[in-house]
C-alpha cells in the first residue's frame, strides 16, 4: 500500500481524544535505586532490621539484591542522608536508631516508605496527626490572644479558599497549609511558621499520602469557619480547648476509617546472596 492510499492524518484530535489525553497522566518510573532504597527503608522502619544491625557486605548484598555496586551504593547513600544507616570505619554498614537522627522534615518521606498494611506506617501516621494538632492548637491559641484585624482578613480570606476546594484533597492540602500560614503569622511567633515548613512541602512530594490523610476534606472544611470565630474571640485558652477537641475528634474519625491491621511477629529480613548470574559482567562484581 503506498502512502497515498493511506487516509490522512488528522491535524487536529477530535474532542474526546484530547480530553482522553489531558486525563492521561504519564505512567510513573521508579529507578533501581528506588527500589532498592525503599525495599531496605521498609526493613529498617518496620523494624525487622533493628538499630545497631550490621547490613552484609557490598559484595554480598549486591548479589542478594540482584543490582550492581554502583546502584547499592547509591541507594545506600540516600538512606544514610536520612539518618536511617550509618557507615563506620572497620564496622561497615550499620543501621542507625533513626529515631535518634533522622529529623522532622524527613517525616513524610518515612511514612511514604511503609505500607498500609504495616503497623509501623499508622505508628508514624498518628504521629503526624499529633504533631499537627499540636501545632494548630497552639497557633490557633496565640492568634487568638495577638491578631490585629488585618490578621483576621488574612486568615478569613484563606478560609473561604480552603472551603472552595473541597473536592480536591491535594489543592485543599495546599490552601489549607496557607490558611495556616496565616494563623501562625497572627500568632506573631517564627517559630511556628517554621515548624510549619515541616509540612509545606507535602502537597508536591507526597500527593498520595497527601490525599489519604485529607480523605474527608468535606468535614474538615466545616471546621474553618469555626477557627476563624474562635481567633476573634480573643481568648487564647478557649480556642486552644475547642481547636484541639474539635481537631482530636477529627483525627479518631479518621484513625476509624483506616484502623491500623493486628501486629504481626518480626522475622528479620534475609539476604541470602545469590550465585553469581552468567550474564553479570566483571563490572557488576568490582
Amino acid at each position: 500500500m503506498s502512502d497515498d492510499s493511506l487516509p490522512p492524518f488528522p491535524t487536529t484530535s477530535p474532542p474526546d481524544v484530547a480530553q482522553a489525553l489531558a486525563a492521561i497522566a504519564p505512567v510513573a518510573r521508579q529507578s533501581v535505586v528506588d527500589a532498592v532504597a525503599d525495599r531496605l527503608r521498609g526493613d529498617i522502619l518496620a523494624g525487622r532490621l533493628r538499630p545497631g544491625t550490621r547490613l552484609p557486605s557490598e559484595r554480598e548484598l549486591s548479589l542478594a539484591l540482584g543490582v550492581n555496586r554502583l546502584t547499592l551504593r547509591a541507594s545506600l547513600a540516600r538512606l544514610e542522608a536520612l539518618g536511617l544507616i550509618a557507615t563506620r570505619h572497620g564496622a561497615g554498614t550499620v543501621v542507625a536508631s533513626w529515631r535518634e537522627r533522622a529529623g522532622l522534615e524527613m517525616l513524610g518521606t518515612l511514612v511514604r516508605g511503609l505500607k498500609l498494611a504495616d503497623p509501623a506506617w499508622h505508628d508514624l501516621v498518628r504521629s503526624t496527626l499529633e504533631i499537627r494538632r499540636i501545632l494548630a492548637a497552639e497557633a490557633v491559641a496565640l492568634a487568638a490572644e495577638r491578631h490585629t484585624e488585618e490578621d483576621i482578613g488574612a486568615i478569613a480570606a484563606c478560609a473561604q479558599v480552603v472551603l472552595e476546594h473541597a473536592d480536591d484533597p491535594v489543592a485543599f492540602s495546599r490552601a489549607d497549609l496557607a490558611f495556616m500560614r496565616a494563623v501562625c503569622k497572627a500568632a506573631h511567633n517564627v517559630g511556628l511558621e517554621l515548624f510549619l515548613n515541616t509540612f509545606a512541602r507535602w502537597p508536591d512530594d507526597h500527593p498520595q499520602l497527601v490525599a489519604l490523610l485529607y480523605d474527608d476534606c468535606a468535614r474538615v472544611a466545616a471546621l474553618y469557619p469555626t477557627i476563624v470565630d474562635l481567633i476573634r474571640t480573643g481568648d487564647g485558652e478557649l480556642a486552644r480547648s475547642l481547636a484541639r477537641r474539635s481537631l482530636e475528634q477529627l483525627d479518631d474519625a479518621w484513625s476509624r476509617r483506616h484502623p491500623p491491621p493486628e501486629p504481626m511477629p518480626l522475622a528479620p529480613p534475609v539476604y541470602t546472596a545469590a550465585p553469581p548470574s552468567k550474564q553479570r559482567g566483571k563490572r557488576d562484581m568490582r
